[in-house]
């Protein structure tokens, strides 16, 4: 997002970007990852059970 404004020598631009700040990816807690693997491989053992067995 680009934010235009009105300066004394003439228009200029302040990215949304450089107003914002954002954590880090590597600052997640790592249990929520592998809570969220675990989740989709039982439910992909799940998916594969029933499959076979209907």
């Amino acid at each position: 997002m680009i934010y235009f404004t009105e300066a004394r020598d003439g228009p200029s631009y302040i990215t949304g970007m450089n107003q914002q700040t954002h954590p880090s990816p590597f600052d997640s807690d790592i249990r929520i990852d592998y809570a969220l693997i675990a989740t989709g491989v039982a439910a992909a053992v799940f998916a594969f059970i029933y499959l076979v067995l209907v």
